[in-house]
This record gives C-alpha cells, sequence and structure tokens, in this order.
C-alpha cells in the first residue's frame, strides 16, 4: 500500500518536468524557424535589391511594369536604375493618369522574344499620359521606341528604332496626343499612324533633333522648331514656323547637315524673304505661299492652338 501511494506522489512530478522540457523545446524550436524565417527574408530582400530595375519613392522594383502598377496620386514618377530588355504599358494604379518616366541615363530596349515580341518598347493606351525625361535611351530595335494614342511628353533623351520610331492614332473613340521639346531621335520613319488611325493625332515638335524622314500626309503635324536630317516632306508642316534654315548657310554653327527651323527662320526655297516679327509672318508671293502651304487647308482647319 505504502509502495502504491508513494508511485501515485512521483508520477506527477515526473510528467511535469516532461511537460516543461517539451515546452521548451517546442519554444526554441518555434525561435529557431522564426530565425531562418527572418534570415530568409532578408536573403531574398538583398536579392530583389540587387535585381532592381526601377523605382517609385523609396521602393525599387524587379521590372518597369511593376513599378508603374505601384505609381500613386502622391509618386507618379518611375526612375530606370538600370539598363533592360523590357516592353511595358503605361498601366497605373486607378485614379492614376500620368506617369513620369526618368530615363536616368539608362537604357530601355524592347523585348524582341516571349510574350512581348512585336510590341513597341512603350505603349501609352488611349486616356493616359506620360512625360518622358533624359538623359538615356529607349530602344525600339525592330519596333518603335512609342506606340501612342494617349498623351506624351518628351523632355529628353534618344529614341532610336530600326523602323517606325513613333506611332499615333486618332480614331472615333479617342486622339492620340504628343509634344516634344527637346531629345535626339533617329529611325528610317520618325512619326506615323497605328494601323487603325484615321489621322496622326495632334503632334507638335518644339524642339529635339530629328534623323530620319517624316512621311507627307500626316495632315495634324506641325513643327515649330527642331533640327531635321532629311528636307523631304516638310514643307507643309513647316508653314506656322516660317520657314527652313539649311545646315551651313549661316555663321552660327549650323554647318552640321542638319536643317533648323526657328520662329523666324528664311526658308531654303526662297532667295529672298522679307520677315515681320511683330505679326510673326513670313511675307511671300501669293505663288510661293501657295507653294509653301500647299495641302495644308484641312490641317489648320482641325489644329488646335500651337500657343500652349
Amino acid at each position: 500500500m505504502r509502495s502504491h501511494e508513494k508511485r501515485v506522489n512521483v508520477c506527477p512530478r515526473t510528467q511535469g518536468k516532461y511537460l516543461v522540457s517539451v515546452v521548451l523545446t517546442a519554444v526554441f524550436a518555434i525561435a529557431s524557424l522564426f530565425g531562418t524565417l527572418l534570415f530568409s527574408a532578408d536573403a531574398v530582400a538583398d536579392v530583389a535589391e540587387s535585381q532592381a530595375v526601377a523605382q517609385v519613392g523609396n521602393a525599387t522594383y524587379a521590372s518597369v511594369q511593376e513599378a508603374i502598377g505601384r505609381t500613386t496620386l502622391k509618386n507618379t514618377t518611375v526612375t530606370l536604375l538600370a539598363d533592360v530588355t523590357e516592353s511595358v504599358t503605361i498601366t497605373p494604379p486607378k485614379g492614376v493618369r500620368n506617369v513620369t518616366f526618368d530615363l536616368n541615363g539608362h537604357t530601355l530596349q524592347a523585348a524582341e522574344s516571349g510574350g512581348a515580341a512585336g510590341f513597341a518598347t512603350i505603349t501609352v493606351p488611349a486616356n493616359m499620359q506620360l512625360t518622358i525625361v533624359g538623359p538615356g535611351t529607349v530602344a525600339g530595335g525592330t519596333q518603335p521606341a512609342v506606340d501612342c494614342r494617349g498623351v506624351l511628353r518628351v523632355e529628353g533623351g534618344t529614341f532610336t528604332s530600326d523602323a517606325t520610331l513613333m506611332r499615333f492614332a486618332e480614331t472615333d473613340e479617342t486622339s492620340a496626343q504628343g509634344s516634344f521639346s527637346g531629345g535626339t531621335f533617329t529611325a528610317p520613319t520618325l512619326f506615323n499612324l497605328l494601323d487603325d488611325a484615321k489621322n496622326l493625332g495632334y503632334v507638335t515638335v518644339r524642339g529635339g533633333e530629328y534623323r530620319g524622314m517624316i512621311p507627307a500626309g500626316l495632315n495634324t503635324l506641325a513643327l515649330l522648331s527642331g533640327s531635321f536630317s532629311d528636307l523631304s516632306n516638310l514643307a507643309p508642316y513647316l508653314a506656322d514656323s516660317l520657314g527652313l534654315i539649311p545646315g551651313g548657310t549661316s555663321g552660327d554653327g549650323m554647318g552640321d547637315g542638319m536643317f533648323h527651323v526657328g520662329d523666324l527662320a528664311i526658308s531654303s526655297k526662297q532667295t529672298s524673304v522679307e520677315l515681320d516679327p511683330a505679326s510673326g509672318l513670313q511675307q511671300l508671293s501669293a505663288d510661293d505661299l501657295l507653294e509653301l502651304t500647299e495641302n495644308t487647308t484641312e490641317r489648320h482647319r482641325r489644329l488646335p492652338s500651337c500657343g500652349g
């Protein structure tokens, strides 16, 4: 009887010690697992940081497309952090309509293989506005550098393509707008229409260097300033910018083979032209004016004010 009672008194203690041991072991196991997970998270963060190609605010992302999707109303600037091959579409979160893309000295190259093959380096959908600032490069390769159905503003950068550089679209539903105030643009064809477009939209060139051909018949394109390597087809687009200065004809550094448009420029087709700075009009004979503005009547009817 006594022996049995002793065993009854001892067993609870032994069981208690065993339970404490199990609990401590579990605690140590959980702590160890947590530490491992924490270390793994830090390792992942380090990998993500090393592979970051774009930034919005203080956050970095492994793709430009992801960064565009993380813009906010307070921070709409996507900054390129490295050279990257990726074709992107300007699709920010709901409520964000204006995105600024800072090339930051790097290159965005169109994807030539995989799911994005056949798309421009940058696509601007209808109802979206994109501003691009340089320095840096947007390279289309065999694709356009930019396809635009919305609003595109280029303030700097280098843009290249082996085909058409920029394509715009005016359809029954939407009208693209383009404004170029700086940058270097190089391609066999500089501007043209997207496949389903009825017209170009409203595109105004206010500066920059353009190495390539501009097709005839883009009746809503206006060249107000800039430098051009190819004189072909330019006359109708220059009616509002008072003519053309051929490279090498003046003493102010224009002998580079480029044609420079200015607010008070002399047309290369005219031997003697009077300028009226007060009115901003070029004084030409009736025949000369007709030749310079040939096929632009419809464009002037539709073209909005270029003062803005």
